[in-house]
């Protein structure tokens, strides 16, 4: 099956209110899944550039979670501590590395997916692989996501 990333229209970074009637700040734990397009005239090799940051900055933030690329989308999921994420995802959004961030998914989380707190990487084969993310919300976006990653040759995280 193939996926044409081009058909896809993500919506702009937006705030989303969380999904569940629980106060985020009342959770120890939250979560965003996001997707992105690598922006114009960058190259691919910026990856290491921001795992290189993003993992010492994760550790210092008990932040963790995984970073797909697929040579030209990111699909991230992280989780942690509400305020730094929230902080977290207020700078991805600015990153001017990478264009249409949409937020496929967000909400309180009852425990960790991810044990290291630093940043997991996986390259997918083709956009088939994350590309309906671009398209899919909330439960939906997630399953998605996390049926994916047993597939994922993960390094780190």
């Amino acid at each position: 099956m193939s996926f044409d990333i081009s058909a896809a229209t993500p919506a702009p970074y937006s705030r989303v209110p969380p999904f569940s009637a629980i106060a985020a700040d009342d959770l120890p734990l939250y979560e965003f899944l996001y997707c992105s397009t690598l922006a114009d005239g960058q190259s691919p090799s910026v990856i290491a550039q921001i795992l290189a940051r993003a993992r010492p900055h994760n550790a210092a933030h008990e932040i963790t979670g995984l970073l797909v690329f697929d040579g030209q989308h990111f699909c991230q999921h992280l989780e942690g501590p509400h305020a730094p994420l929230e902080a977290l995802m207020a700078r991805i959004a600015d990153d001017p590395r990478h264009t249409s961030v949409c937020i496929a998914h967000e909400g309180p989380l009852a425990q960790r997916r991810y044990q290291r707190f630093d940043m997991g990487y996986a390259e997918a084969e083709g956009a088939a692989q994350i590309g309906a993310l671009f398209t899919l919300r909330d439960e939906a976006a997630l399953a998605h996501f996390l049926g994916l990653r047993p597939g994922f040759d993960v390094h780190g995280g």
